[in-house]
């Protein structure tokens, strides 16, 4: 495939082509790496390991649209875009098109750091030391797994449990891409089975490779949340119980104080992955990552400062699933701004479209980004013993008291869905919930007239979280470079 050699690993490989352009003063190349020198020492593979985490915060991974991309494909009656970004509104919308740029830029994006992990993993003969090898072998595993979930999730149909899962999931390429040719190389797509099964695979690997406490890197208890979860979006509830249990009892993570704290500190004891970012490297101020368009408020109190482009609105509707504002949940709102509220989600001030709703999840441009954390165990485990026919309520509400919900009695999956929804809002996970579950990412709609002459226009029909609109289409530049690629239905 061709575009699965782009960014980092095309980097690498600029030496082949520039250090065989001899001019009269036969200048070695600066701007190029040799890949016969690129891995050949235990630091250079350091080096590429570290490279492949600092990919992860790259704006077209989880930097912003990892996140953002699922959340806006199931944002009725939760977020509201209001940016001037095209691409994004089309996905809120429901009508992008097979040249949307997200769908390219993820692609290639992911693409380009597991062709990354590929080539450390057909290096890591040179790491001498036999434990500095396992875990960078195990943390290579771990991202690429990662990546082709993703992916996996974005470009193809809901896996069913039960079932063959022959519907196309995304090509796996294992082999480290060293040359333009073999990056030429067209694989067609592998079964959504077939992914699958490798992230298994990948994960388990790195369960066993990595070590068990590794706070700004992964560790096996990264792996494991992440499998707990990989087996939750199968269907495979006694899988996704006993990996999400074993985090909980052996891990050492512990709920933080609040949830907020989560957001506001680094690598809490919570937290069981983050991207790491900081002040001077971070997915963008301006046009791209989670706080420029989830934030819009004054850190000042005056209109001099602004934080954020305030694109991304939270629905009044949403907000009220949290409870009124006087109620104890801090997770909802009391329509206060960022300086005055005690919650999570604050009315937004400033010049830039004030008095909206916008969660203080994603409030600074540096904040590290948690990926996987305590609560969402819980919360698995709970789902997987009500689909078992037990309680499950002992870890909802372990998760609801600690934003001072009130605890609830009883417990059903419908329960569960909505605590997930209101304990992981604005973090991904909306659209896969609703997928797994094939509920509707928008419940009927009645008509409601335009004006008070018209009739009223038709109603909106409700829109299934699995309807081919919430998947991906394949790039069109991918399809036209590959023709052993098929696009999704709908594109």
């Amino acid at each position: 495939m061709k575009n699965i050699f782009s960014k980092s690993a095309l980097v690498l490989s600029l030496g082949l082509g520039l250090a065989s352009c001899k001019d009269a003063l036969d200048i070695e190349p600066q701007q190029g790496i040799d890949l016969s020198t690129a891995f050949n020492t235990p630091q250079k593979i350091g080096a590429a390991v570290v490279g492949c985490y600092a990919q992860l915060d790259n704006s077209s991974l989880y930097g912003t649209d990892l996140i953002l991309v699922p959340e806006l494909m199931a944002s009725d009656n939760y977020i509201t875009w209001r940016g001037s970004f095209q691409n994004y509104a089309q996905l809120s919308n429901h009508i992008q098109n097979a040249q949307i740029s997200n769908a390219l830029g993820i692609w290639r994006a992911a693409y380009a750091n597991i062709n990354q992990t590929n080539l450390v993993l057909a290096n890591l003969g040179v790491v001498a030391d036999s434990a500095q090898r396992k875990q960078f072998r195990g943390e290579m595993h771990f991202i690429r797994a990662a990546m082709y979930f993703e992916l996996v999730r974005l470009y193809a149909q809901q896996y069913q449990p039960g079932g063959a899962n022959t519907q196309p999931g995304v090509p796996i390429n294992l082999m480290a891409n060293n040359s333009i040719s073999q990056a030429d190389t067209q694989l067609p797509r592998a079964t959504v089975q077939q992914v699958y099964t490798q992230v298994i695979s990948d994960l388990q690997a790195a369960i066993k490779g990595l070590p068990a406490l590794n706070v700004t890197r992964a560790s096996s208890y990264s792996a494991e949340a992440l499998l707990a979860r990989v087996y939750l979006q199968q269907g495979n509830y006694p899988a996704a119980r006993a990996a999400a249990d074993d985090v909980i009892t052996n891990s050492g993570a512990a709920l933080a104080g609040t949830l907020a704290a989560v957001f506001a500190n680094r690598n809490s004891a919570e937290s069981l992955f983050e991207v790491q970012q900081n002040d001077q490297n971070n997915a963008g101020t301006a046009n791209s990552g989670l706080a420029t368009f989830f934030a819009g408020y004054s850190p000042t109190g005056d209109q001099g400062i602004l934080y954020g482009r305030s694109d991304v609105q939270v629905s009044g509707a949403f907000a009220a699933l949290y409870g009124p504002p006087t109620g104890p949940d801090v997770r909802g709102t009391d329509s206060l701004t960022i300086l005055q509220t005690k919650k999570l989600i604050y009315l937004s001030d400033g010049n830039n479209r004030p008095n909206q709703l916008r969660t203080a999840k994603w409030r600074t441009y540096g904040q590290n980004i948690p990926l996987i954390r305590l609560a969402e165990m819980y919360l698995i485990r709970a789902e997987c013993d009500i689909q078992a026919g037990k309680s499950g309520l002992a870890d909802i509400n372990i998760v609801r008291k600690r934003s001072g919900a009130t605890p609830l009695t009883s417990a059903t999956l419908s329960d569960v869905l909505l605590e997930r929804q209101l304990e992981l809002a604005f973090e991904g996970f909306r659209l896969y919930d609703l997928k797994r579950n094939n509920l509707n990412v928008r419940e009927f709609q009645p008509a409601v007239p335009a004006t008070p002459t018209d009739p009223g226009s038709p109603a909106i029909p409700a829109l299934n979280a699995n309807d081919p609109k919430e998947i991906l289409p394949i790039p069109y530049q991918e399809i036209n470079n590959n023709p052993n690629l098929t696009q999704n239905p709908s594109y």
